[in-house]
């Protein structure tokens, strides 16, 4: 008896944007650069990401001088303090360096890398006037005294804390998760994988107390990796895009990120020699991208596909239904 045929119905542009994307892994983009913005700006790309289908996310870092890295927490904490946003509304700052490895520090400016400080961190958060939400660092840098210190502190000041851009081996995760960590920065980029040693990873997948970022433009990650994810790690799988300035701009155009120039791709966005600097795309578009070319690994109706990006605020909020109906523009 022949197969009944089937039809599938892709993501229509209406609903691409009630996708309600929450983007935990964001730098910029449309040539707005967090690390260097003012109120304007960050209203303007408040705009543009909700028109875009992000209803929120988190203002993201690099790794840079301790004076351009205090400016901008600061500019950024005045802007989420006030709380007063005409779009997507910023669920707080994730501070992505500089406290990583300078052996998996991608494209983060290697002069900027510094070894972790609880003073330097604690006056960051201070003059971030209390809204910093996610710290990615390298724990295998830090001495366990360090360790267990900065656990205490992220604990009392209720942040999360992410490995990321780290050479931390299999027990060293497993440590860190122990002790407080509860995250991992853009999984299977800027650290290792290996059958003998399986690192990070190893620890992190299957760990159902653990959160993990995934960036799904399919260039960082290869689209079998994110069909594997999404099977191994649904629960506690948090997609991000890693969107730098450069992105939603003309092609071949450069821009400023902190310190570094990139340049904008088709693709993605690169550094000078090439080096791959973050992501082209917005949460929304790399998932479209990934929607259509992968349907057939996706079995979710609408309604499941809305409740993709619940995880990513449950990952930093206890009553995340609560947090985004009381920040969402009445308009």
């Amino acid at each position: 008896m022949p197969r009944k045929k089937t039809t599938v119905k892709v993501i229509s542009q209406p609903f691409r944007t009630q996708l309600n994307a929450i983007d935990l892994h964001f730098h910029g983009a449309f040539g707005i650069d967090l690390m260097h913005s003012n109120k304007k700006q960050l209203n303007k790309l408040s705009k543009l990401l909700w028109k875009n289908g992000i209803k929120a996310f988190c203002p993201t870092t690099i790794s840079a001088s301790k004076k351009d890295l205090s400016q901008a927490v600061s500019c950024l904490g005045e802007w989420i303090s006030k709380g007063d946003f005409p779009g997507a509304i910023p669920l707080g700052i994730h501070l992505e360096g500089p406290f990583i490895s300078s052996h998996a520090c991608g494209a983060h400016p290697k002069r900027a890398i510094r070894h972790f400080s609880l003073r330097e961190l604690s006056t960051l958060w201070e003059k971030s006037l209390k809204t910093l939400k996610i710290i990615t660092l390298a724990p295998e840098l830090l001495s366990d005294r360090e360790l267990k210190g900065l656990c205490h502190w992220s604990r009392q000041k209720k942040v999360i804390l992410s490995i990321g851009h780290s050479q931390t081996n299999f027990e060293q995760a497993k440590r860190a998760f122990h002790l407080g960590f509860s995250g991992v920065t853009h999984a299977w980029n800027a650290m290792s994988f290996h059958h003998r040693d399986p690192g990070i990873l190893g620890a992190a997948i299957g760990n159902p107390e653990i959160y993990i970022e995934l960036i799904i433009d399919q260039t960082h990650v290869s689209p079998h990796i994110i069909n594997w994810m999404t099977k191994l790690h649904k629960n506690r799988l948090c997609f991000v895009s890693d969107c730098v300035p450069a992105a939603k701009t003309r092609a071949g155009t450069w821009h400023a990120f902190g310190n570094l120039r990139i340049q904008a791709q088709k693709q993605a966005c690169v550094l000078k020699n090439g080096k791959l600097a973050g992501s082209a795309f917005l949460l929304t578009d790399a998932f479209q991208k990934w929607f259509y070319n992968e349907i057939k690994h996706f079995k979710g109706n609408k309604k499941q596909l809305k409740k993709l990006f619940y995880t990513s605020v449950k990952y930093i909020y206890d009553n995340p239904l609560n947090v985004i109906s009381q920040k969402l523009p009445k308009n």
